[in-house]
């Protein structure tokens, strides 16, 4: 097992030929990182794929390779186990450059969660406590689209992957010895995958949409689906094409002018974009009122939260897990509004959560209802 630094073969994959034939020398289990840019852009943009496999590390560079169809494959291939860490970043970025959903994935942030009291523990943590392996780790920041790279960032880099493989089979072990390889499992399938956000759907979750009346609601709709679609297709953050916010105060509005768009935006903002809000206003007038925002949870729901949220917190600190597992606030407060609605818990206290404090917190929403 791969453990010490010194022993790393650092290779560089810079041609489309070079990835075939370097994906076909992988084992069954590889560790797998990204790094990537995303200031300026709406989309990250790819920078470095890094590949640990055995004792050796490969370093693709997106810049260069434009066939990518072999490391597809592999992302895509369930049988081999890809290897991450907080991986979440790393499967928006291949979802944009590639289009694919990586199956057989293993976030070791994740897996550790069900052995330790700790949630978000940092990579160069988790080496450490686990490898027993200081790290540098000092180039995050770094732009990773200038070329060369510097020393640093390469060490980074192929450190970043390095040590995933070794953490793979040790913290493997130890959820096959606690039983708990199940509950990972069935979390990692919830956890481990990237969906695309739907236009759409985007003004619900715009702060204080829950109080516009239904005409109001469907202009918001419209505004903000303009705005996501124009985002995307020039690849700029949503805030520098136009905030929540101001598209909150003109969807307020029953009829918008020019002048309500120079009074809203700034000046270079309203003469770019003013005939592209009035149309998308005027159409949100013309639509069907679509559902409404959540509105915030009653003080007794919000009471009923922390109830459910103290028997999560107490259920793992039984188990040695990480708290956030069992009472993480989004998740909570979604099963207290499914319950409220359909007499169940939420899909996500349906599976091994049910078995860990489905019963408790049944009999607190109950007696809450």
């Amino acid at each position: 097992m791969p453990c010490k630094a010194d022993e790393a073969s650092v290779n560089w994959v810079t041609t489309n030929e070079d990835l075939a034939l370097s994906v076909g020398s992988w084992g069954d289990v590889v560790g797998l990182d990204t790094e990537f840019l995303r200031t300026d852009t709406f989309f990250p943009l790819p920078g470095l794929y890094q590949v640990a496999s055995g004792t050796d590390v490969y370093l693709l560079d997106p810049l260069l390779i434009d066939e990518w169809t072999s490391l597809l494959d592999l992302l895509e291939n369930p049988v081999i186990t890809k290897v991450l860490h907080a991986c979440s970043e790393d499967l928006e970025l291949v979802r944009h450059h590639f289009g694919a959903s990586p199956r057989g994935l293993f976030d070791t942030q994740l897996a550790n969660a069900f052995l330790c009291p700790h949630y978000s523990v940092s990579f160069t943590r988790l080496v450490s406590e686990r490898l027993d392996v200081e790290l540098q780790q000092h180039e995050t920041r770094s732009n990773w689209r200038a070329r060369p790279l510097t020393e640093k960032q390469i060490r980074y880099a192929w450190e970043d992957v390095y040590y995933l493989p070794p953490l793979h089979a040790m913290l493997h072990e130890a959820l096959v010895e606690t039983g708990r390889l199940a509950w990972f499992r069935e979390e990692m399938d919830l956890r481990g995958r990237f969906e695309l956000g739907d236009p759409e759907t985007y003004y619900l979750s715009v702060k204080k949409a829950w109080r516009l009346p239904g005409a109001a609601r469907s202009r918001l709709q419209t505004l903000c689906a303009w705005r996501e679609t124009e985002a995307m297709a020039d690849d700029r953050p949503r805030s520098r094409v136009v905030k929540d916010e101001h598209l909150l105060t003109m969807a307020q509005l029953e009829v918008l002018s020019e002048q309500d768009v120079r009074g809203v935006l700034p000046p270079n903002v309203a003469r770019r974009y003013a005939s592209a809000l009035l149309a998308a206003h005027a159409e949100g007038g013309r639509r069907h009122h679509p559902p409404p925002a959540e509105q915030p949870l009653t003080r007794f729901q919000s009471e009923l939260v922390s109830k459910l949220r103290d028997v999560g917190r107490t259920r793992a600190e039984t188990l040695g897990i990480a708290p956030e597992l069992l009472s993480r606030k989004r998740e909570v407060e979604a099963c207290v509004r499914q319950f409220a609605q359909s007499r169940e818990l939420s899909e996500a206290y349906l599976g091994w959560r049910n078995e860990v404090v489905g019963d408790e917190f049944r009999m607190l929403l109950e007696a809450g209802s």
